[in-house]
């Protein structure tokens, strides 16, 4: 239904741009601008058959100037159809002509496609001044300038038409990569405590077969002790398919990629804005890229910066700044992120990066946050070979971070 109310709102846009025309010499014949708007119709809507188009067009224009005769002019019927019949009979033309040359196909050669349209214009134009008895050399010279005018000024809005679908493919398909970029960031920082707990049930697992074997002289403890062994041990294998399988995406994923500090700054940019946005909060976020290299380890570094941004963002009240800047200093990448939020007192600054560790707590019910931000970041930049200090005071927080260059596999 929605396919059907819109192509009757192209015809009726058409016939209706057909009654905005001039007349070159006297006589009946009239260019229109409707040609322009069904040349741009036939180029950019794919889903209307072009036979079809014109047909449905052509027998419009013919009742709407039937009808406008008949309420403007003194002349009888038939003669007003008569008079317009030829109209309807070049719009059909038109239509069953660039089907025929399959005008569509060639739309990416401007050359052709100007000249294609130029060529369908004149034809039909001809035809019509034909049936109407009108065609002389001056009419001549008119159907080729207006052919030609018509069928560039039709390309020219294609062109425009088309540049604005590309633009709001790149949108779409940046948002998508923004998207993708930040779930496999969030992926690669979860399968951190992923292998952590490995090692907890690795653990579980012995010392459940320890009590098993230590303790032969109690049959119900042995067998339970026994059992609790059983059970662990086929949780780990699941555990170890779901860790697998996610690292197993991850390395699939990053295989041979890399991406520039700006292209990872306008991702975080994106996302951060976003999230300000949601906390209804009046914050003035920046980032400046000094180098603009190209790393293998993005995900890290999106996960160490996500983290501590959103820090920032929860630790400033409704007004504030945010501000990372990238620097290389002897053979190691620099990220200061900085803030003016709350800031954190000197007693608990040595806590921070413990996990389960936190300041936070939900306003309405007291509950505190997991406490496993911090404790992300400095997993990640351990297993970099990186180094974290905070400085922070009540008027401003700032983390520095120091990542080795060939942690990031530089290219």
């Amino acid at each position: 239904m929605e396919k059907v109310k819109k192509h009757f709102i192209i015809i009726i846009a058409i016939t209706l741009l057909g009654e905005l025309y001039f007349y070159p010499i006297n006589g009946s014949f009239r260019f229109s601008i409707g040609v322009v708007a069904l040349n741009i119709v036939l180029l950019v809507i794919d889903d209307f058959n072009e036979i079809k188009l014109s047909i449905f067009t052509g027998f419009s224009v013919l009742i709407l100037r039937i009808f406008l005769g008949i309420i403007t002019t003194n002349n009888g019927t038939i003669e007003i159809i008569v008079t317009n019949l030829p109209a309807s009979i070049y719009y059909m033309l038109y239509g069953i002509i660039a089907y025929a040359i399959s005008l569509r196909k060639h739309r990416d050669n401007p050359l052709r496609v100007i000249l294609s349209l130029f060529l369908i214009d004149a034809l039909c134009n001809i035809i019509e001044a034909t049936i109407r008895q009108d065609l002389n050399l001056t009419l001549f010279k008119f159907i080729l300038l207006i052919g030609l005018i018509r069928s560039i000024v039709a390309f020219g809005f294609y062109i425009i038409v088309e540049s604005q679908k590309n633009i709001i493919r790149k949108k779409e398909h940046q948002k998508r990569y923004i998207q993708l970029n930040t779930l496999v960031s969030n992926i690669q920082a979860e399968l951190f405590y992923l292998k952590k707990s490995t090692n907890d049930i690795e653990n579980v697992m012995n010392l459940s077969y320890l009590l098993y074997e230590n303790i032969k002289d109690n049959d119900k403890i042995n067998q339970d002790a026994l059992n609790i062994a059983r059970e662990v041990h086929e949780i780990k294998k699941d555990y170890y398919r779901v860790l697998n399988g996610f690292e197993n995406f991850l390395k699939e994923f990053a295989k041979g990629e890399s991406m520039s500090f700006k292209d990872i700054a306008f991702i975080i940019e994106g996302n951060s804005k976003r999230y300000i946005e949601e906390r209804n909060k009046k914050i003035e976020f920046s980032i400046v890229i000094n180098d603009n290299i190209y790393i293998n380890k993005y995900y890290s570094i999106f996960t160490i910066l996500n983290n501590l941004i959103t820090n920032s963002i929860d630790a400033i009240e409704e007004d504030g700044y945010i501000k990372i800047v990238q620097d290389i200093i002897e053979e190691n990448i620099i990220f200061t992120v900085i803030d003016n939020g709350k800031g954190i007192g000197d007693t608990l600054t040595p806590y921070i990066f413990n996990p389960g560790f936190t300041t936070k707590f939900n306003k309405n019910t007291g509950i505190p946050s997991t406490g496993i931000g911090l404790s992300h970041v400095k997993n990640i930049m351990d297993e970099l070979h990186g180094d974290i200090k905070i400085n922070s005071n009540k008027k401003e927080t700032e983390f520095i971070m120091s990542i080795p260059l060939h942690s990031l596999k530089i290219q």
